[in-house]
């Protein structure tokens, strides 16, 4: 699946940079085109990754440059004023080969908070692909910043067709701050939307899996009711189904007896892929969320061929759907002939029971 990712605000800004250096590293590629947009003139210099002239301030009226310092309503305004410049210069990102536009934004602060569900009407009125938007909730319990972020997901409902979220709350160490744990968190969501979006995109025939899952098959999963979350685990596994024998006696046998495929020991492999899928699901996801309340799933099974057992992954999306209480879970296999690493990414869509949202939306009202 080949994405637009549109940085919104400095949250949005980091994580699309984060995106960026994660599709370098893969095999294929999965992101089509990027930029940044943000109040903050400073904020977008200190960028890294998306080139200088996908770097595009607004709002520098109604904020003098510095950026809205979590001001909803400047946001709000700043978007207001500039809406049809800042849709102009995204508009060169969406060209023919793309499957989808995602948008990316921290709804603490002012710009992500406010400007974004802007940004998504101004993009409906003229694009018929889906809009995403991977929303970031904040830590913490200060009732300004989790007034901007229901505010900003009530209004996001209508112009996106699904709502990510990841929460920064559940992913920071003892007493660690976001901005300590900032490049590992940006890292965590570029890992799982990276595996996610790169699901079908092959460099060649001989990656292509047994079930492919495609643009469409992602597009059909994510719902545009309820909220998105991701699940993620992976293990390294022997690329060639080598036993990783020491001895010089070991080594010798492996490499001239060894058979690169049915050296793998089915049952191994069998509980390897049962084992990576169950601690994706079961493991720390995106959002906490109540597993029984997403109404449709999606898995991703990447790693060397061989470990790719049909059965294996069969009986495990069968397995999720008796987690989730849902016939509907789709799944796929991505092979990677070089990897030594077996990964299982899980979607959830359409969740609706989120104890974190609860909290936001608690508190929210108490400021009110």
């Amino acid at each position: 699946m080949r994405v637009a990712t549109v940085g919104i605000g400095g949250a949005g800004g980091r994580l699309v940079d984060s995106m960026w250096l994660d599709d370098e590293q893969r095999d294929t590629t999965y992101l089509g085109a990027a930029c940044a947009v943000d109040t903050d003139a400073e904020a977008l210099a200190e960028l890294t990754a998306v080139p200088d002239d996908q770097r595009h301030a607004f709002g520098q009226f109604e904020t003098n440059g510095p950026g809205t310092d979590g001001d909803r309503a400047m946001g709000i305004a700043a978007i207001e004023d500039e809406q049809l410049e800042v849709r102009r210069a995204i508009d060169p990102l969406i060209t023919s080969d793309i499957d989808a536009i995602v948008l990316v934004s921290g709804l603490a602060g002012g710009t992500g908070s406010g400007a974004t569900a802007h940004i998504a009407d101004a993009l409906r009125e003229i694009y018929t692909i889906p809009i995403y938007c991977v929303s970031v909730l904040p830590a913490g319990s200060d009732a300004d910043t989790a007034t901007n972020t229901i505010k900003a997901l009530r209004a996001l409902k209508t112009p996106v067709d699904g709502r990510i979220l990841f929460d920064n709350e559940i992913w920071l160490g003892s007493g660690q701050t976001v901005e300590e744990a900032s490049e590992t968190l940006n890292e965590t969501v570029a890992t799982r939307l990276g595996t996610l979006f790169s699901a079908g995109e092959v460099a060649g025939s001989e990656l292509v899996g047994e079930s492919v899952v495609d643009a469409s098959e992602i597009i059909a999963t994510i719902s545009d009711s309820g909220f998105v979350t991701l699940g993620y685990a992976s293990q390294d596994v022997h690329a060639d189904g080598n036993t990783g024998g020491d001895s010089v006696i070991d080594r010798v046998r492996e490499r001239f007896f060894a058979d690169s495929s049915d050296d793998v020991d089915e049952i191994e492999a069998y509980d390897a892929v049962e084992t990576t899928l169950r601690r994706s699901v079961r493991g720390k996801l995106t959002a906490d969320c109540a597993l029984d309340s997403a109404d449709r799933a999606l898995t991703v099974f990447a790693g060397p061929p061989a470990w790719l057992l049909r059965d294996a992954v069969t009986d495990g999306r069968k397995w999720l759907a008796d987690e989730l209480q849902s016939p509907e879970v789709r799944s796929g296999d991505m092979p990677m002939p070089d990897g030594s690493r077996l990964s299982v990414l899980v979607l959830f869509s359409g969740v609706t029971e989120l104890p974190r949202l609860t909290e936001l939306e608690r508190l929210a009202e108490e400021a009110a």
